[in-house]
């Protein structure tokens, strides 16, 4: 009864739509020098616009930094996602030039919050119409009056990818998935969103009232097979879990791969834009006591800045121009493995030509091509442990004079594979600046610096460690790289 009381009166810690656009609207001008106040759209029955806020320095241009993305309030009645991402907004504001991170982050990020996404829904929440909507207040059967037995789409439901294999055809069925895919102005308004800022990586607030809990999910597993990314986007998601206390006090949320390809965001903007995208079943339940929110949002900071910080660890990322006028190219990155050819390209940027592809460390072969341009190949790239691998490429177009390629700097390995010692021999010509030694994971073993002529490598770490066998790369750095495999064999 007293749960039921609670439902009926809603704890005055849940923002309204009108507290969250006056705070929104208090922020963009107290911080104006970091942050920009957007209306991505208007809900079509009840004409509220749906808010964004962007933060970043310099936030009126579009820099070149990755872009971040943080949505709440999908579903209605899981107000928790509004909150986290307003206490996110709040912290990011209090701690700007203070904590060194923080600043960090919003100084070399574009971070983008879209509190809540579903304002009408929201409405018939905080009304206490009924506190278990799900919805939008869509008119489904055009009666020109809101009724909660018929109307309503599950905004969770209605994006464009597999939209007809998610959530129901019932227009009375709470997880209707809408009369088309994107049929709402809501999911149009992501939509939109997301097709230009390309982002890297997107969090979504959720708070089951159905299935798991406290749980982090991510795309995908279907027929049997996973999405072309699945051990790089698995392992942010169980990072980001570990990061995430439950309720409790006792143990941390659980990384689950999402089962089946529906129209949902998380599935969509991975599918479709290559977005890393998680969803969080933040809580135990939908609408916690108001007593409990605050905790929970600051119990959620650790995952949401995990991403800030990580989108700068290991990964590829550079910028594609025209060899010819420098212009930059929109073209597609391969990463050979990690690729499927039934979804959409991911592409760089039409901007600034920049790409960013998360990887786990470890030695990649790449694939940059355009229509109308010579494709090109990367092979044998390295992505160490912690950091970006810089991949800048100047396309050359198709039919015109090709420039002569700059020959190949030589390097011979002997013994190759070696029990204890190998022989690096480079050519007379070369002029690297650096060797360097890194295992199959991408991590770096040792460095040698101003190399020449004939060098050896007794199979030792840079703390004069005997290294165990295994293969091992080699890479040559000047005005080009060269990479040379090396096969270590104890007896």
């Amino acid at each position: 009864m007293i749960w039921l009381l609670f439902l009926l009166t809603l704890d005055p810690r849940y923002h309204t739509f009108d507290e969250v656009a006056y705070e929104l609207d208090s922020i963009a001008n107290q911080y104006s020098d970091i942050t920009k106040l957007d209306t991505l759209g208007y809900t079509d029955i009840d004409n509220i616009p749906i808010l964004a806020l962007k933060v970043s320095d310099n936030v009126m241009v579009e820099e070149d930094e990755p872009a971040i993305l943080y949505i709440g309030c999908h579903h209605a009645e899981e107000i928790l996602g509004i909150e986290i991402c307003m206490y996110m907004i709040g912290a990011l504001m209090n701690e700007y030039d203070t904590d060194s991170a923080i600043t960090y982050w919003v100084n070399n990020r574009e971070i983008w919050f879209v509190p809540l996404m579903n304002p009408d829904g929201h409405s018939v929440v905080m009304s206490h119409l009924d506190t278990t909507w799900r919805d939008n207040k869509a008119d489904n059967n055009n009666s020109g009056s809101f009724e909660l037995e018929y109307d309503g789409v599950d905004l969770n439901r209605n994006y464009d990818f597999y939209w007809s294999e998610g959530g129901s055809s019932d227009p009375s069925s709470e997880f209707y998935r809408g009369p088309y895919a994107f049929s709402e102005p809501e999911t149009r308004a992501i939509r939109d969103l997301a097709l230009i800022q390309n982002f890297v990586f997107c969090n979504t607030y959720h708070s089951a009232r159905y299935g798991l809990t406290e749980v982090v999910y991510y795309p995908w597993r279907h027929a049997g097979g996973y999405s072309p990314d699945y051990p790089h986007i698995r392992v942010i998601a169980d990072t980001m879990s570990k990061r995430l206390i439950r309720d409790n006090g006792i143990g941390h949320y659980t990384a689950l791969v999402g089962q089946g390809l529906d129209g949902t965001a998380r599935n969509w903007l991975y599918g479709v834009c290559g977005v890393f995208t998680y969803c969080i079943e933040v809580s135990t339940t939908t609408i916690p006591p108001g007593g409990m929110v605050d905790d929970i949002c600051e119990r959620n900071l650790p995952g949401a800045y995990y991403l800030l910080e990580r989108v700068s660890g290991s990964g590829i990322t550079g910028c594609i121009n025209d060899s010819t006028t420098g212009e930059a190219l929109s073209a597609e990155v391969i990463v050979h493995g990690y690729y499927d050819a039934d979804l959409p390209p991911r592409r760089s940027d039409t901007t600034y030509g920049r790409f960013c592809r998360i990887l786990k460390p470890g030695i990649y072969d790449i694939e940059i091509r355009k229509r109308g341009y010579v494709p090109t190949y990367r092979e044998n790239t390295v992505v160490a442990d912690g950091q970006m691998t810089e991949l800048n490429v100047s396309l050359v177009r198709t039919g015109g004079e090709q420039p002569a390629p700059s020959p190949q700097k030589k390097i011979k390995i002997s013994p190759n594979p070696s029990t204890n010692a190998v022989i690096i021999q480079l050519d007379q010509e070369s002029d690297f600046s650096s060797l360097t030694i890194y295992d199959v994971l991408g991590r770096m073993v040792t460095d040698i610096e101003n190399p020449s002529g004939q060098i050896t490598w007794r199979c030792r770490d840079a703390d004069n460690r005997e290294v165990s066998e295994g293969i091992y790369w080699l890479v040559a750095r000047s005005d080009q790289i060269a990479v040379q495999k090396i096969v270590l064999i104890k007896r």
